[in-house]
């Protein structure tokens, strides 16, 4: 049965070739779009899409600027966002040459091992490990939380001497669960509850904290959005945020 339909296929393609050798050049090329048509239009987005797929790749933007994440952000500050632009500016950064990328669309709960266990969690590791996060912004306790893991920079290290010095009186500190590398607490991020991101661009309540990635490939960028955010802060975080107002004002 099956040699038979072969020989019936092969039978007709033969005569339909012999149809169309004996057909015009016009209707010869009319006959083949009237029945191959589908066929025709299928091999030419194959051909597209696979000259856009071999250009994209050899053009395609793979090293960032600077990059950083805001997980749990109440406001939208992503890519393009008034946050970006306005850094973006600041900064003079060519974007056609490298990326900066903002992230706000991750959400979990350091704090606890259920609020964990998701597949944003492991999105923000995954960026953080290998280098795609130069930084990440949260709420002071999912700053704390988020430290004991190791994947936050030690700010006391010698990489980090200047920053230390200039923000000690805003350091955050979060004890290690790997006692070999320390058994006190280690400085982990800078509080900038004060800063632009709380009174320009609201993106928590209450708290926020700068850390950077223990992995980060940016590390001078990290440090001048640092700088930018807090404006020339340097000194203990002042005590009147939007979010210590709106606490004064409900207690009133």
């Amino acid at each position: 049965m099956g040699e038979k339909d072969r020989k019936k296929r092969e039978e007709r393609r033969r005569e339909e070739l012999a149809k169309i050798a004996s057909l015009g050049k016009k209707q010869r090329l009319q006959y083949i779009w009237d029945y191959y048509w589908p066929w025709i239009v299928g091999i030419g987005f194959a051909l597209v899409f696979g000259i856009w797929f071999i250009w994209h790749s050899a053009t395609a933007i793979r090293e960032n600027w600077f990059s950083m994440v805001f997980p749990n952000a109440m406001t939208r500050v992503g890519n393009h966002s008034k946050l970006w632009e306005d850094y973006v500016a600041f900064t003079g950064f060519d974007t056609s040459r490298k990326n900066v990328l903002f992230e706000d669309e991750l959400y979990f709960d350091p704090t606890s091992s259920a609020g964990m266990n998701n597949a944003y969690y492991q999105t923000f590791v995954a960026m953080i490990e290998t280098g795609q996060a130069d930084a990440v912004c949260m709420r002071r306790e999912e700053i704390e939380a988020l430290g004991k893991s190791g994947r936050l920079l030690d700010l006391s290290s010698e990489p980090c001497r200047e920053l230390f010095d200039r923000y000690q009186d805003r350091l955050v500190y979060s004890i290690p669960y790997d006692e070999t590398y320390s058994a006190d607490p280690v400085p982990v991020g800078v509080d900038v509850s004060d800063s632009i991101l709380m009174t320009d661009y609201h993106i928590y309540e209450n708290s926020c904290v700068y850390s950077i990635g223990a992995y980060t490939r940016n590390f001078d960028a990290a440090c001048q959005f640092l700088d930018w955010i807090l404006k020339g802060k340097t000194g203990p975080v002042e005590k009147k945020t939007a979010g210590a107002e709106a606490e004064t004002e409900e207690t009133d």
